[in-house]
């Protein structure tokens, strides 16, 4: 009778395993409410179990309600232990009869078992083992059957005679087995939610990412089609956030990106979703939407004012103060009722770039023309990646002349033959190049050409005819650059004698000692080196000094002012000074003037290149200009 009895009340834990799974699915266990909900449940199955137990008369039951406030105290804690014990209790002191206040010792020693191996279980990484489960079984229902001896007239001990032994062998393995389901429903819902959170906030800050606010925003759009309400998307990117991590580490940069995120937190104060986008970026979405643009627009200039107000006072890192300031851009929406989320996190975006590319620590809000520029530098940059292997990119040469009008030189410079744009200006494609990885495969296609050429013996065979060409600083500071330049002189047997290299001051602001030592490399073979510039970047006379550089360029806003302005005749002189006392040429470029070349002439030995002696020509015709010819 007791093993028929035993099977009904396992089929009873059986469905309650199932009814746990399909009812806590929808409903996180590890909040109040979740436990409230185990607990409850966990109290109706009891009583249903206490519905069908092995009656022994005088309100004597035996029933399996102690696996289920062992498992509840187990997986719940105590909140679900006491409100299951609850439900238990109070079903059993309804029934009555002379076995009550042993039934409810025993529910409340079950229950707290289960709440000591709760305890014990959180220390050992969550994980029950089956052994472990098995001897709580054990004592459990050891400790049920001691308190089966309390009931009056020996009644106890004859019961525990008929039952101790099915108990012993029964009980204790269908609480371990009843454990590991549970558990193993557990581990599968913590892997889920793992996943969710991995697919959905962000592992450093804990803040939703861009796949949880596109959902959100797509949320807030189907709120604002067809209603003429308007929402308001803001894109914060922290400027300059890569020198923190170059110059302290990536865990500093990240202890800066959490304090920003509780800042940004903290301002929105659950007006908004804060989502980290990615990097340095940070997106809000306020709940609030807006009757009208203009609505908008103040509400969106508010909540911008607050975040620059929450970022001003310094960060405090690792004792250190930092300053921050962040480029942010502002993006309304819906524009259209086919209007998309991923359309609004694009424009919010290209309002934050044209923020950044204005100098940083500024606001834009997004202008349909914005997307019209940025989609013909899209085009124009694909195209450029194809120009280069096509040879759309040709050579042009502007002449270098002495102060005789002895031709001594030329500048290569690069023009685009656009198939069907047309020759496109180098101020339209090089900042795009510098931008992208674009500009070494540049720099080395015109390398390329002018090696070419000086092979091929096109130019003038004097010992100090020279051609300059122009290297991109992120070109020179990859690591290949040196094996790059010494494979194309290979290549094409160009005389390195007859190359100098313009490089900006610019390069001087990263490893300086890398640079030197690259230009003693290709100095060695021959190369010479001009500063180009020179006067407005970053170069110290300290640098100059310890460079391998055999000229300096005056910058043509210096020359064009030279002859009138006090102060830019100062400067020229100076450079000429220094020149003399290093032993350095002097390039002059932008001379256009009689006036200029005169000032330049009477101050000292100058190499003249500007409109003046000669315009960039395509390389065919200045070499049939200037061929045998000063």
């Amino acid at each position: 009778m007791l093993i028929i009895d035993l099977v009904k009340n396992a089929a009873l834990l059986v469905a309650l395993v199932v009814a746990y799974q399909v009812v806590m699915s929808r409903k996180r266990r590890d909040m109040a409410s979740g436990k409230v909900l185990f607990g409850v449940l966990l109290g109706l199955t009891g009583i249903g179990v206490m519905m069908t137990p092995v009656d022994y008369g005088n309100g004597i039951i035996f029933d399996s309600r102690t696996i289920l406030l062992f498992v509840g105290g187990v997986f719940g804690g105590p909140l679900v232990a006491i409100i299951s014990a609850l439900f238990m209790a109070a079903y059993r002191a309804w029934l009555g009869g002379a076995g009550m206040w042993v039934g409810l010792l025993t529910i409340l020693t079950a229950a707290s078992i289960g709440c000591f191996y709760y305890y014990v279980r959180l220390r050992s990484g969550g994980v029950l083992s089956f052994a472990r489960a098995w001897f709580g079984g054990v004592v459990v229902h050891g400790c049920m059957l001691m308190l089966f001896l309390l009931l009056p007239a020996g009644v106890g001990f004859i019961i525990v005679s008929e039952v101790w032994f099915t108990v012993f062998l029964a009980y204790p393995l269908a609480t371990a087995l009843v454990c590991l389901l549970f558990q193993d429903y557990e581990e599968k819902e913590q892997s889920r939610l793992n996943l969710h959170r991995l697919a959905y906030f962000d592992g450093l800050t804990a803040l939703p990412n861009r796949l949880f606010l596109y959902e959100r925003i797509q949320d807030k759009l189907a709120q604002c089609i067809g209603t003429s309400q308007v929402g308001v998307l803001v894109l914060i990117h922290v400027d300059r956030f890569s020198r923190f991590n170059d110059a302290r580490g990536h865990a500093f940069g990240d202890k800066l990106l959490v304090q920003v995120a509780e800042r940004l937190a903290a301002v929105l104060d659950g007006r908004g979703t804060l989502a980290r986008m990615s990097g340095s970026e940070f997106l809000v979405l306020p709940h609030e939407v807006y009757d009208t643009r203009s609505l908008a627009d103040n509400g969106g200039n508010a909540l911008v004012e607050q975040i620059q107000g929450a970022l001003t006072p310094d960060f405090n890192i690792d004792a250190i103060k930092v300053s921050v300031v962040a480029s942010i851009g502002m993006a309304h929406f819906p524009l259209s009722d086919s209007d998309t989320a991923g359309e609004v996190l694009r424009r919010a975006d290209t309002a934050m770039h044209r923020a950044k590319a204005a100098g940083g620590n500024q606001v834009t809000v997004y202008e349909a023309s914005m997307s019209t520029v940025a989609e013909r530098r899209f085009h124009l940059e694909r195209e450029l990646r194809q120009a280069i292997p096509e040879g759309q990119l040709m050579v042009y040469l502007q002449p270098q002349v002495d102060t005789h009008g002895t031709l001594v030189g030329a500048e290569a410079l690069v023009r685009w033959q656009h198939p069907e744009l047309g020759l496109v200006s180098p101020v339209s494609f090089i900042p795009l190049a510098e931008e992208s990885d674009l500009i070494a495969d540049l720099g080395i296609c015109v390398l390329r050409q002018v090696c070419a050429h000086i092979a091929a013996g096109r130019f003038p065979d004097s010992p100090d005819f020279r051609v300059s060409v122009n290297i991109s600083p992120r070109h020179f500071h990859q690591r290949s650059f040196v094996a790059s330049i010494t494979a194309i002189l290979a290549e094409t047997g160009a005389d390195p004698h007859k190359l100098t290299f313009e490089v900006t001051e610019s390069l001087l602001i990263r490893d300086v000692d890398d640079v030197i030592s690259k230009m003693r490399q290709l100095s060695a073979l021959g190369l010479h080196f001009s500063l180009d510039d020179f006067g407005t970047g970053y170069a110290s006379l300290t640098y100059v000094k310890h460079l391998p550089i055999h000229e300096l360029k005056i910058d043509k806003t210096f020359v064009h002012d030279a002859p009138v302005d006090h102060d830019s005749a100062a400067l020229v002189e100076s450079i000429l000074a220094v020149a003399r006392h290093m032993h350095l040429n002097v390039v002059a470029e932008g001379v256009e003037t009689s006036e200029q070349a005169e000032f330049l002439k009477a101050r000292g030995d100058v190499i003249y290149q500007g409109y003046l002696f000669g315009r960039p020509e395509p390389a065919d015709a200045w070499f049939e200009r200037f061929s045998n010819k000063n």
